[in-house]
């Protein structure tokens, strides 16, 4: 459940509802060629590697320290930037839950939830992985699973009582007009649904019997993950037409059009939107359990300042906890220099998932390479199919990922504030800085341990 949580986000749902039909072809593309072989890739290299370190310990020894710490920073800089975009949603929705349409453009709110949860769920995960599984846990349930099931129960109900569906037009082809790149853009969010597979990897020294837990963790996740999104996304379509979908809070409105048009039950709306704001919390604090352990390793191995590599008794990195919650928290006050809500989300939202795409081409790489020059190692789980397996599944992801980061930069169409100029220039600065600033602290560090 604790990977479920992390892995699973209902924030991207709206945005792929704007394409009707098209929705389950984006979440099929992305299962098929980016969660099965990213899920079947972590599930080897987590088991056959028993070191705590994840990303980073994989990509090391694949191709060196440095680049492993490439890969595990840009794993923890895209962490950051996703607390801003899930919380971000989660405001927005519980504002037009209680019909505060004003407030889901209100930049002040948005900034004071996002740094306000932030510095919560750092205090909460000190506490440690338990406290962290506990909030996931719960979080998936009340804040994923029940809302995704009330979101289907609407659709249905209102289909049943001769309502007209609105995936019309368009939005009731199967498979969107894919010539132009601008178009397809908003179908990078079905990525930013499954982000995350490898992360729980992070801490399997610390799980017990993880040779048969991860694997089947994995399986049962992206089993659920498919079965609970593809309905509440086309529910999403149904109730609200494509053109009116919020993309930060589409959950909410198609919401209201149930409550308004099959059970007049308004209170739940509000309920709903608290539940997945918990699940929000939960969400964080799984991937604040992984990402700083990551992080505490690569520091103890001289690419960050010593001061980051102590742990605490609960194995908490305490300080990359409070140095993220910090660097959380100055993102968050971007939106002042927005011209919205919506488009600051579409950014941050674009940027996590380009820095995140860069890290799984390296670990899909590292896979491929660790098979060819470890084949010795025990692998309790492996990919199926010997040579061909691996070379056809990290090949696949390794196009995906490739593929992915270059539409990104293309701006989404319908977002009227997304300008080609404003959007493609911020997103290749931010990508640069995010791909050369840990070589530039990598170096420096080396150089002062070195002194």
């Amino acid at each position: 459940m604790l990977m479920f949580g992390i892995i699973t986000s209902l924030n991207g749902m709206s945005a792929l509802a704007t394409y009707g039909l098209g929705a389950v072809f984006y979440l099929g593309v992305a299962i098929v060629l980016f969660l099965i072989p990213a899920a079947l890739v972590a599930a080897e290299l987590g088991t056959s590697c028993r070191r705590n370190g994840g990303v980073y310990v994989w990509v090391s020894e694949a191709f060196g320290p440095r680049a492993g710490f490439v890969a595990t920073w840009l794993q923890w800089f895209q962490n950051v930037v996703f607390w801003t975009v899930v919380l971000t949603g989660a405001a927005a929705m519980f504002a037009l839950s209680v019909r505060w349409e004003a407030g889901a453009e209100n930049k002040l709110y948005a900034a004071a939830v996002v740094v306000g949860t932030i510095w919560l769920v750092t205090v909460l995960s000190l506490l440690g992985l338990r406290s962290s599984g506990i909030l996931g846990t719960f979080g998936a349930i009340v804040g994923t699973i029940v809302p995704g099931l009330v979101l289907i129960a609407f659709a249905v109900a209102y289909l049943m009582r001769d309502g007209a569906s609105n995936i019309t037009g368009p939005s009731a082809e199967l498979i969107p007009d894919l010539t132009d790149p601008t178009n397809i853009t908003f179908g990078l969010s079905a990525i930013l649904i499954f982000a995350g597979i490898e992360v729980m990897a992070t801490r399997i020294g610390e799980m017990r019997n993880p040779a048969r837990v991860y694997p089947l963790a994995t399986l049962v996740s992206v089993l659920m993950i498919a079965v609970l999104l593809v309905p509440a996304t086309l529910a999403i379509a149904v109730l609200v037409p494509s053109d009116q979908i919020s993309i930060t809070a589409g959950i909410v409105q198609a919401m209201n059009v149930g409550v308004d048009n099959v059970w007049h039950i308004g209170w739940l709306v509000p309920l709903m939107a608290l539940a997945i704001y918990i699940d929000a919390i939960g969400e964080i604090a799984g991937w604040m359990a992984a990402t700083p352990s990551a992080m505490a390793t690569a520091a103890r191995e001289g690419h960050l300042p010593k001061r980051f590599a102590r742990e605490t008794e609960r194995n908490t990195a305490k300080p990359v906890l409070i140095g993220q919650a910090v660097i959380g928290s100055l993102i968050s006050l971007l939106f002042i220099f927005q011209p919205s809500v919506a488009s600051m989300f579409w950014l941050l939202s674009a940027l996590l998932v380009q820095l995140y795409l860069i890290m799984y081409a390296m670990m899909f790489a590292s896979a491929l390479k660790l098979r060819k020059t470890q084949p010795q190692l025990e692998r309790p789980f492996a990919i199926p199919g010997g040579a061909w397996g691996i070379r056809l599944t990290c090949g696949i992801g390794i196009c995906f990922s490739v593929a992915g980061v270059i539409v990104g930069f293309f701006p989404p169409a319908g977002l009227a504030e997304a300008t080609a100029v404003s959007h493609t220039i911020i997103l290749v600065v931010a990508v640069l800085i995010g791909v050369l600033s840990p070589l530039a602290v990598s170096h420096l560090s080396g150089r002062r341990a070195s002194g």
